[in-house]
């Protein structure tokens, strides 16, 4: 099998570093905030997907969805 090399230059390395010293030093999110990033996360790959499936679906509409509310007919 062949080895594939992964060219990274000095710079790159530099800054993939310095973002993840930048990341180690984010606060830590609450329990609140972190359920409600993962849920935002759910609905953005929800709407995503749904949009390559050929959806007509807003993301607004999505969000209702999975909220239970009423969606407007079209």
């Amino acid at each position: 099998m062949k080895e594939l090399k992964i060219r990274t230059t000095e710079n790159q390395l530099e800054k993939l570093v310095d973002l993840q010293l930048q990341a180690r030093a984010l606060p830590e999110l609450s329990i609140v905030e972190k359920a409600k990033f993962d849920q935002s996360l759910a609905i953005d790959q929800l709407y995503y997907s749904s949009q390559l499936e050929g959806s007509i679906l807003t993301e607004d509409m999505i969000d209702k969805a999975i909220h239970g509310k009423k969606i407007p007919a079209a």
